[in-house]
């Protein structure tokens, strides 16, 4: 009479034989060849998706000391999402693709999950490192001139002319230009 061996996961009973089960350095291992080769398939699953978030992870944290940095390195989130689109067939491929992975995996799974926070994530990042504000070769003219204006009065609130802050004296100026046709500029005080 052949010896009976139960699986530790699903609980049956089978003969205890390599037939049913794999062998080990001490005999036979605990869980049968079927429950053994779905449990060796879910680690590599999980060792391949912990992989995967850990790229993740060091892509976007990478990103982010990227942008701290400033400067060029902070893409404006239209010019991030576009590259992103370029490499998925532009906008219609990129949302054909987002759809697609999107509605097979299942739904509330962790797969929709990841996209989802992924973009939100990266958008966050990009958006607290100043890449939501418009590039400046988007920006118009009258755009332009209005930013210069408030920077420049900006600026001159910490500087004074003739005892006037400079802000100050750039209204008396306009003031005065448009009540009278331009003077002749003072001489410097020696």
């Amino acid at each position: 009479m052949a010896d009976y061996k139960a699986c530790i996961q699903c609980g049956v009973s089978y003969e205890a034989t390599p037939r049913h089960f794999h062998k080990s350095k001490d005999g036979l291992h605990a869980r049968c060849k079927r429950c053994r080769n779905k449990h060796e398939k879910k680690t590599r699953q999980d060792k391949s998706n912990r992989k995967l978030d850990e790229i993740e992870r060091g892509a976007v944290d990478m990103f982010v000391a990227a942008a701290r940095i400033g400067g060029a390195n902070v893409p404006h989130s239209s010019e991030l999402l576009e590259v992103l689109m370029e490499y998925m067939g532009g906008v219609r491929g990129f949302a054909n693709l987002y759809m697609k992975q999107l509605y097979d995996s299942p739904a509330g799974g962790a797969f929709r999950t990841k996209m989802l926070e992924t973009v939100v994530r990266l958008v966050s990042a990009n958006t607290a490192m100043g890449g939501a504000k418009k590039p400046l070769t988007h920006w118009t003219e009258e755009e332009l001139e209005d930013e210069l204006r408030q920077r420049l009065m900006e600026a001159a609130t910490t500087i004074t002319v003739q005892g006037l802050p400079v802000k100050r004296a750039v209204e008396v100026t306009v003031e005065k230009h448009e009540e009278t046709p331009p003077a002749d500029p003072p001489s410097p005080a020696a």
